[in-house]
C-alpha cells in the first residue's frame, strides 16, 4: 500500500463522523440543517445530503472546516477552494448523516449532522504551501 493511500485512509477515518460545525461552518441543530457556501437562496442541506466539503488542520491539531457545498456548487481541488497554504488541507465528499453531538458547553443534539460515506478528493500537505 503507497504512503499517500495510506494518509488517505486515515484522514477517511478521521473525518468520518466529525460534526459538521467549526469557526466557519454553523449548522442549525433545531432543524439539523446547513446551507451551501455557495448558494445564494435560502436552501438548505439535511441528511442525506450528497456535499463536498473544505477542511484545514489548524497548527497540524484540529481540523476545521472552511465550507460546505451541496451537489450544484461541489468543488474538487484544494487550490480551487482555499488555495494551497502551509498547513494539511483536504476537500472531500461525503453524505451529511444525523447521528448527533454533544457540544462540550451545551446540551446534547440528537438530530446534528456529521459527515458519512467520506471520500478524499483532494490533500494538500502543509510542505506543499511553501
Amino acid at each position: 500500500m503507497s504512503e499517500r493511500s495510506t494518509q488517505e485512509d486515515a484522514l477517511i477515518r478521521e473525518f468520518t463522523g466529525l460534526v459538521v460545525e467549526s469557526l466557519a461552518v454553523k449548522q442549525d441543530f433545531g432543524t439539523a440543517t446547513i446551507g451551501c457556501r455557495t448558494c445564494t437562496d435560502d436552501a438548505t442541506l439535511s441528511a442525506g445530503a450528497d456535499v463536498t466539503v473544505a477542511l484545514s488542520c489548524y497548527e497540524d491539531h484540529s481540523w476545521e472546516m472552511e465550507g460546505v457545498y451541496c451537489s450544484d456548487h461541489a468543488v474538487d481541488s484544494v487550490e480551487a477552494t482555499m488555495g494551497i497554504r502551509p498547513e494539511r488541507q483536504a476537500v472531500v465528499s461525503a453524505v451529511l448523516e444525523s447521528t448527533g453531538y454533544h457540544p462540550p458547553k451545551g446540551d446534547f443534539q440528537p438530530d446534528a449532522l456529521t459527515l458519512g460515506a467520506v471520500d478524499i478528493l483532494d490533500f494538500s500537505p502543509t510542505s506543499d504551501g511553501y
